[in-house]
């Protein structure tokens, strides 16, 4: 069942400019069929104050409205908020609450301005969970990319986003979390819980197994082989042990990290290993470039309460590439054991990856890997959802 001619309004943990996420693979391939108003992440009015965000790259465009292309907007929010973390609950729930009041009125305001109506509310992030209660719409959807609580370790801010997050899927129309074990938290909340894994773009990534893309400067000369990761460098998930252990036990591999490191992650370690290669922050229209120039690729996470529930977005990424690929033994990416090498310890990375270096020339595992991304794309996980929404559209028109 298709979906056209809705207005959406997607609501976001990732700016539109910050390192490409969930939201933006599914915003861009909802319009231009319908028309769709992006919103970025609400900041507090601190947040000049703190660190400068190396995901977003420094590239905010607020406060205003944005017309990317045909039937698409980008509502840059204001620095406006107030501060959630560090705060009692009682407290945080009532700055949650303002919050979700302060974001309502001024999306309101811009759906006006744009001529919304009857608009379907796609929702990714707690952050703007208070505010989808205060505008009208059609439906509701809480779509779960992770479980936010997993990277909280205050208790405070644990309880206010369970808080919000309970009363998210109570209220949603509709909720999509990404895993399984996602859905088993969910599901008791809604009945109307469906499981939709992420994707690639296989398109775009995919682009590294062709013969005119060029690899990137300055990884083109390096020492090989290549090993290499593609994503944001995070202390709750990313296993520096193991990048360390790696650089220590092959000192000839060359480790290349490409990502934007959060920023209260500590590069320290990883900058004084000599044959760890860091990029930093890459456009996604980079990406296939650095991964051509890769001989094995990477899921190098540690295996904990975030890791458990997650379903890694490199995955198909790299499957795309036909790139031989190693991951920690995690419940969403077993079920691709054929195509990706598994390792549950830091000597057996070292194993499997030099079991990798051995089949990369081997082109029958490359299609292998090609085709079970072609099957799980972005085109058709986004119809999956859209399938769900039209089919509750209908069932209330009845």
């Amino acid at each position: 069942m298709a979906l056209t001619d809705r207005d959406i309004v997607i609501f976001t943990y990732a700016d539109w400019h910050a390192s490409w996420s969930t939201p933006q693979q599914i915003a861009t391939r909802l319009a231009p069929g319908n028309r769709v108003l992006y919103v970025d992440q609400p900041r507090s009015f601190l947040y000049g104050l703190k660190k400068a965000d190396t995901q977003g790259a420094g590239v905010w465009e607020g406060p205003r409205l944005q017309e990317v292309r045909e039937n698409f907007w980008v509502y840059h929010l204001p620095h406006v908020f107030l501060p959630v973390g560090g705060m009692p609950l009682p407290l945080a729930k009532l700055a949650m609450d303002l919050n979700g009041r302060v974001i309502a009125a001024l999306v309101k305001r811009q759906m006006k301005a744009l001529g919304f109506e009857d608009a379907i509310l796609w929702n990714f992030s707690p952050l703007h969970g208070r505010a989808v209660r205060h505008l009208p719409h059609a439906l509701a959807i809480y779509d779960i990319a992770d479980v936010w609580v997993n990277y909280l370790h205050d208790a405070s801010g644990r309880g206010v986003v369970q808080w919000v997050e309970e009363h998210l899927c109570r209220t949603a129309d509709l909720v999509l979390p990404s895993t399984e074990n996602m859905a088993q938290q969910f599901a008791p909340l809604n009945p109307e819980t469906h499981v939709v894994h992420h994707a690639a773009d296989y398109p775009h990534f995919s682009k590294a197994a062709a013969p005119e893309t060029e690899v990137p400067e300055d990884i083109r000369e390096l020492p090989r082989p290549i090993i290499g990761s593609v994503g944001v460098i995070d202390p709750d998930r990313f296993d520096v042990g193991l990048i360390e252990y790696l650089s220590q036990m092959r000192r000839k591999w060359s480790i290349v990290l490409v990502g934007p490191p959060r920023k209260d992650m500590d590069m320290t370690r990883l900058a004084s290993c000599p044959n760890v290669y860091l990029t930093g922050n890459r456009p996604i229209a980079e990406l296939p470039n650095y991964l051509k120039g890769m001989d094995v690729t990477l899921i190098p996470y540690k295996v904990n309460e975030a890791t458990r529930d997650i379903y890694p977005l490199k995955l198909q990424e790299y499957l795309a590439t036909g790139k031989p690929t190693v991951s920690s033994v995690m419940p969403s990416v077993m079920p691709y054991r054929d195509v990706v090498r598994l390792a549950g310890t830091h000597a057996g990375f070292v194993t499997e990856i030099e079991a990798a270096l051995a089949e990369q020339g081997d082109p029958a595992r490359a299609a292998a890997r090609q085709a079970v991304a072609r099957e799980n794309s972005w085109e058709g996980r986004v119809a999956e959802k859209c399938a769900h929404v039209a089919r509750l559209l209908d069932e209330r028109k009845r």
